[in-house]
């Protein structure tokens, strides 16, 4: 597949913001909170206390991007939106390294920051697919967008581990370097995006305020729930998504409380990049013979697997045990995690009318790129009725059965026309 210059550098930024998703997000965040900023904190509460901020943040990120993307497509301003995002982003993670033992609050205000203007930025960079890439190629670009990505977020997390490993008697200048290593890195890679990603001519732009965007969103919402077809689609991949975002998300907190050390799990995640980028590429070639909507449903298979696994930890004493259930369960999601997601954004591209991608992508996001708002209040309830965080994981499984299920009453515009099958 030839790329063009546009195409190669919306893929950049998948690799740019790659650094947040994994450096922050899912490894030194969650270690930073519950070894040093929630020190002496019972650990179950603390992974209860992060599931419940997550899922906060993934409901403001939710209900900001659709206001916010019917602005942006009627002032034809998806790309500054995204600027905005990205510089609240980059400042709320530099902001993480001025926090001290025991500031528990002042972390979790600047992770919710960060985390909110992450999932936000992500809604307008996905409505920028439509305008780089035909829907023919959707798939196949989507894939190579998140493959790539996997590959943007090792290389300035092998760069933290090399310098978590030669200040292993200092660990928290170590995560904090990682913190501002992911901030340059996401600022960094973002550039040619901005310079070379041109946004589509709309045939009528008229500036807009914050209250027409208001009465815009109240008319995407329901024109929406006229398009039966996306409408169904967004609740199943509201099901699934929130669960695969959840799994990933808690990883870190939950390897904690099993004992996983910390060296283990830095290693482990690591390892899943490698893994992650080929499977991708290799779910969108798949998607090509087979059809976007089976290959999800293998995605979708595979993390109700995962979720069993985890939700058997609590069933064993050993450490051993443990620590094998948790890394088969390591093992499939970097085999499926880029193939659910990618095949998902492109999916979801058929199915939006031409000239309103910010708006749709806007609720898509609502429970789009880990934009986690149920598994996290899962997980936290579970810990708090139970005492095993893991419990709220197997949970998950039955969200996934029944998106899964909704998924298959989607009809693509082709399939309505009798010409092709998803």
């Amino acid at each position: 597949m030839h790329l063009t210059r546009a195409q190669l550098s919306w893929i950049c930024y998948d690799m740019a913001n790659a650094a947040f998703a994994l450096i922050v997000r899912t490894v030194y965040a969650p270690l930073f909170f519950k070894d040093y900023s929630a020190a002496g904190m019972n650990p179950t509460l603390a992974t209860s206390i992060w599931g419940y901020v997550s899922a906060g943040a993934g409901l403001a990120a939710g209900l900001l991007a659709p206001w916010l993307g019917s602005i942006a497509d009627a002032n034809a301003g998806r790309k500054r939106f995204l600027a905005a995002f990205l510089g609240i982003g980059v400042a709320a993670t530099l902001a993480l390294c001025f926090t001290g033992r025991g500031d528990a609050g002042l972390m979790l205000i600047f992770y919710f920051t960060a985390l909110v203007a992450y999932m936000g930025s992500n809604s307008f960079y996905d409505a920028l697919l439509p305008d780089i890439a035909s829907r023919g190629s959707s798939d196949k670009l989507s894939s190579l967008s998140y493959a790539w990505g996997y590959v943007g977020g090792v290389i300035p997390f092998l760069v933290c581990l090399g310098v978590s490993l030669l200040l292993k008697d200092a660990v928290t200048a170590a995560i904090r370097f990682a913190f501002v290593a992911a901030a340059a890195w996401w600022i960094a890679l973002a550039i040619p995006m901005f310079r070379f990603v041109k946004e589509r001519k709309r045939k009528e732009v008229r500036r807009a305020s914050a209250l027409d965007g208001f009465r815009k969103l109240w008319r995407t919402a329901s024109e929406i729930r006229q398009h039966r077809d996306a409408a169904l689609f967004l609740v199943a991949y509201f099901l699934y998504i929130d669960g695969v975002g959840t799994i990933l998300m808690m990883a870190a907190p939950i390897s904690v409380d099993i004992g996983i050390p910390q060296g283990w799990l830095l290693l482990t995640i690591l390892a899943l990049q490698f893994l992650a980028f080929p499977f991708t590429i290799l779910y969108g070639a798949l998607a090509k013979q087979y059809g976007a909507r089976k290959m999800l449903y293998a995605a979708i298979g595979v993390y109700i697997l995962i979720a069993v696994l985890v939700g058997l930890i609590p069933l064993f004493d050993t450490p051993g045990a443990k620590r094998a259930l948790f890394l088969t369960a390591a093992f499939l999601i970097g085999t499926s995690q880029g193939g659910i997601q990618s095949l998902s954004r492109s999916f979801f591209t058929r199915l939006i009318p031409a000239g309103q991608a910010a708006e749709f992508f806007g609720f898509y996001n609502i429970f789009g790129k880990f934009t986690t708002i149920l598994g996290p209040l899962l997980v936290g309830l579970a810990g708090w009725l139970f005492g095993y965080s893991e419990i709220g994981i197997a949970l998950l499984g039955i969200p996934f059965l029944l998106g899964g299920f909704l998924l298959g009453k989607v009809r693509l515009p082709a399939e309505r026309k009798g010409t092709a099958h998803g």
